[in-house]
């Protein structure tokens, strides 16, 4: 099709690179476009949970969406229609449009695509290219209603478009020339009348309400799942091994028929983004048939009526009494309804996402049709260092090191090259995938203004949402997660939540956002049973109290230690039993004293130590000694006499087992999440009364106001609510014992119920008043960071922004630092691998100890920067620090710290890093 000028929209090219060897090519724009078009028609017609959920997003039906959507992808690269695009490459501009130009490519296509429809849309409705004929709606209507729309599609590189280059206002008549716009509408033109079903009108629908604003609103809804759908379809569509480089003109329809559609059905087929089949046989005794005697609680959440809408499961339960079953049971039971197509475990750190994974390679098939071939992907920064992982999916190096490519770059990369990345990225990949397992990060970031976002809000449409140990969040991330449950509902997803104990106003919290999300009130919680099943619809919110396993409920004994020295008395002499003791320390400094002194005692051969200040390589080879020591595996040669000495690392979803466990103090609810690791399983025989050691500051009515931080200085700003914890050591000293499960829901209560701050010695509440102004804060700050949904896909005065990254947890900032050993000559990683050295030969610092590398000179000066380059970041996120061994294990290095002052690093490979001024 000509229009009046000398080039039609056949003369731009939207891909190029080279076919074969040396030989140069391009793809038309207008192909790719289609492609791109053709993968989302094509994607609709297989995922019919994703059918259903466009459908209820746009008002339309499915004939009326096979026309509307691919026809708003088509328009993503519309801004490639632009003079400074196509002179990219200087000679296709030439050959193609048959002259040069000089004008510089000053902002991305994809926001360059939302100025030229904006640049057009009047002629676009003057001449009624898209049949928007209701006379009640005029051209400002409308575009206030297909814009949200155009927004989503342009933004599809992880970003919406962005309206300012370097702070100054967009000046459309800079950005385009006449006959970009006249070519740009006449392809909108062309795509309109090839998908010729498309229908604005027919989502304006007879309603309570204007109907006219409801369907602003449900476009504006719309966007966000169709920016990410735009983001997937893209890069399937960018795939050059399936849609091959075609440079002649043919009609439009010719080549959605003859190549689109076909290339499209193939590149699918092949990408593992096609949900498999779920199974409709459930039940634990499909899942887990090795589960001979299902547990009360597995056996009700097999069998408990479900309605085939979004539903919100929060299940609390002692810790080893099957939760992660009964959770993947009733995902299973979601899914078999139709209501998703796969599962997101969200667990809270890198250990246990490790350990789910893990356990879930040997069950994860049984959720889909035999001849189906799920897939399940690991999400987090550091998946690539799963053997397991590495091998279920064939990871190469080149692959497991593209995870460092951080927020895009500044050039405007070839998709294709982003598409490699993604394929290599399977954080981001994990939530489109059958099964995935990751850090509640991963789902978190679905509500933050960070890359890529939309894409995980894609994902996470298809999927049950389970998200393990929310006890363990702080309000910045619980505010996040309710954030996270509002959306899900309102896009017709399901979720469930597993603690060992929740307090009745978080579990309250945490409904009342899932309801939001529903567009329904939620009841008042007020069940204090436990163990407990919180279903929660918009039918209504049943709490459900759950029996327990018959002969697991046992009684806990408590004892206090006031000094050091009797704790490590203890020790020693469980352990000259033959008993394996661990003592939970509350700071990393605090470990290695107590390591330290009773290898002194007990010699190197009987103690372990366990934190997270060892690089990488060590840490991960700690994780399998202490699984293969004190695990559902170990037996009494490899637990006779042992102890581990470790901090909070041990007390999330890691199996362990002890025969006796001591902690320092802490909040209520991680103490009873730490006492889940003392005699757990009865298989390794242990007949002793279970009992329980605290050390703590001696107990007194009158507190004075230094009470916890004089006997604790380190863990003074762990646990900074320490009036609270002077509560939690009252109420257990004076019990002296409690019986698991029936007596947590009281103990929770008692420490953060409503009334629970009434109890604090008045000396200690300065200590409470300052946690809550900084939980408040947290909750100020997330709400902040956090994205609008009630708004359309777009970018805000203080979202979106170049280099700001949005944090899915608040703290110290942290650095990665990487070790390397330095023998005079030249430097080697500190931890070998024939892999991932560098990557093993990391661990991660506060900033203010670390902040950058010391001052190198001469040939070490030179040895840095070669082993930066041959980092695969090029150490652009991380800072090496050479060290010279200083004797039998010891190492040593220089850093500067925060203040720019020379800081001496240690490393030793039985106590890990120590900083020293």
């Amino acid at each position: 099709m000509e229009n009046s000028y000398n080039y039609s929209m056949f003369d731009n090219w939207g891909k190029s690179g080279f076919i074969e060897k040396d030989e140069q090519g391009y793809h038309l724009l207008v192909y790719h476009c289609l492609d791109v078009a053709a993968v989302g028609a094509v994607l609709l017609e297989h995922d019919k949970l994703l059918a259903k959920k466009m459908m209820e997003l746009t008002g339309l039906n499915k004939e009326e969406n096979l026309s509307l959507i691919p026809f708003l992808l088509a328009l993503h690269d519309l801004g490639k229609f632009s003079e400074r695009f196509q002179n990219l490459k200087p000679e296709l501009l030439k050959e193609l449009r048959h002259y040069e130009s000089d004008k510089a490519y000053i902002l991305r296509h994809d926001s360059m695509g939302f100025f030229i429809w904006g640049s057009i849309w009047k002629r676009i409705w003057n001449e009624n290219c898209l049949n928007l004929n209701n006379l009640n709606y005029d051209i400002y209507d409308w575009n206030l209603a297909i814009e949200p729309l155009i927004k989503a599609v342009a933004g599809h590189h992880g970003k919406p478009p962005q309206y300012d280059i370097h702070g100054v206002p967009v000046n459309c008549k800079e950005l385009f020339i006449e006959e970009d716009l006249e070519i740009a509408y006449f392809f909108v033109k062309s795509v309109f009348q090839l998908f010729s079903g498309t229908n604005f009108n027919a989502a304006i629908k007879d309603e309570e309400g204007d109907p006219f604003e409801n369907l602003i609103l449900k476009f504006k809804k719309s966007s966000w799942v169709l920016a990410g759908f735009t983001v997937l379809c893209d890069w399937v569509g960018s795939n050059n091994n399936f849609f091959r480089y075609i440079s002649e003109p043919m009609p439009l329809d010719e080549y959605w028929n003859r190549y689109a559609l076909k290339n499209a059905r193939e590149a699918l087929n092949s990408s593992g983004v096609l949900p498999s089949i779920v199974s409709l046989n459930t039940g634990m005794e499909i899942l887990f048939p090795k589960i001979l005697t299902p547990s009360p609680l597995q056996s009700d959440v097999s069998s408990c009526p479900l309605e085939s809408i979004p539903q919100l499961f929060i299940i609390e339960e002692a810790t080893g009494n099957g939760k992660t079953e009964a959770a993947l049971t009733l995902a299973h039971r979601l899914m078999a309804l139709g209501l998703a197509n796969g599962i997101f475990v969200a667990l809270p750190t890198m250990a246990t996402s490790n350990a789910m994974y893990d356990r879930l390679v040997k069950t994860y098939r049984s959720f889909f049709q035999k001849n189906s071939d799920p897939s399940l992907v690991l999400a987090h920064s550091s998946n690539y260092l799963s053997d397991e992982f590495r091998t279920s999916i064939g990871f190469s190096e080149v692959e497991g090191r593209k995870q460092y490519c951080r927020n895009g770059t500044t050039e405007d990369e070839t998709i294709s090259a982003q598409c490699s990345k993604w394929i290599a990225d399977s954080r981001k990949k994990a939530l489109l995938a059958d099964v995935g397992v990751g850090t509640v990060d991963q789902a978190i970031m679905a509500v933050l203004p960070t890359y890529h976002q939309s894409l995980r809000i894609l994902g996470l449409t298809r999927s049950v949402i389970i998200v393990d140990e929310v006890h363990a969040y702080d309000s910045y991330m619980n505010t996040l997660l309710c954030k996270l449950l509002e959306l899900h509902a309102s896009l017709g997803g399901s979720a469930i939540l597993l603690s060992a104990t929740l307090p009745v106003k978080l579990r309250q919290r945490l409904t009342d956002s899932f309801c939001k999300g529903l567009g329904v009130m939620c009841g008042d919680l007020k069940e204090t049973a436990y163990p407990l099943l919180t279903h929660v619809s918009e039918i209504d919110a049943k709490e459900i109290q759950i029996g327990t396993r018959e002969g697991t409920g046992r009684t806990i004994y408590v004892e206090f230690f006031n000094k050091q020295t009797s704790v490590e008395e203890k020790i020693v002499n469980f352990s000259k039993e033959g008993r394996c003791v661990c003592w939970i320390r509350n700071t990393v400094d605090d470990a290695v004293e107590a390591y330290e002194k009773l290898v002194s005692i007990l010699g190197e051969e009987n103690v372990d130590l366990f934190h997270a200040r060892f690089v990488m390589g060590e840490r991960l080879e700690i994780e399998n000694r202490v699984l293969k020591a004190f695990g559902k595996e170990s037996n009494e040669s490899t637990r006779k006499g042992k102890v581990l000495i470790s901090t909070q690392v041990v007390e999330q979803s890691l199996d362990l087992d002890f025969d006796y466990m001591v902690s320092d103090l802490a909040p209520m609810d991680l103490l009873i999440q730490r006492i889940g690791r003392l005699q757990r399983h009865p298989i390794h025989g242990s007949q002793r009364v279970p009992v329980f050691g605290i050390f703590a500051p001696e107990l007194t009515e009158d507190p004075q106001e230094n009470w916890y931080a004089d006997f604790f200085p380190k863990a003074a700003f762990v646990y900074p609510n320490h009036g609270r914890l002077w509560l939690t050591a009252s109420l257990l000293a004076e019990k002296g014992q409690f019986t698991v499960p029936q007596d947590l829901r009281f103990l929770i209560e008692s420490v953060f119920g409503e009334r629970s701050i009434e109890k604090i010695a008045p000396n200690l509440r300065v200590w409470e008043d300052k946690a809550e102004g900084e939980s408040r804060a947290k909750i100020d700050t997330a709400n902040l960071n956090s994205l609008n949904f009630q708004e359309e896909y777009k970018r805000t005065l203080n979202q979106w922004v170049d280099d700001l990254i949005t944090p899915t947890r608040l703290g110290e900032e942290t650095v990665l630092v990487r070790l390397a050993k330095w023998n005079g000559k030249q430097l080697s990683p500190f931890f070998e691998d024939e892999r991932y050295s560098w990557e093993l030969s990391q661990v991660s610092i506060r900033k203010n100890k670390i902040k950058k590398a010391g001052n190198y000179e001469n040939i070490l000066e030179v040895e840095v920067k070669k082993a930066l380059d041959t980092m695969p970041d090029r150490g652009k996120w991380s800072i090496l620090i050479p060290m010279s061994q200083a004797g039998n294990n010891e190492w040593t290095g220089v850093a500067l710290d925060e203040y720019n002052n020379e800081v001496q690093v240690r490393y030793n490979s039985k106590i890990g890093l120590s900083i020293e001024k």
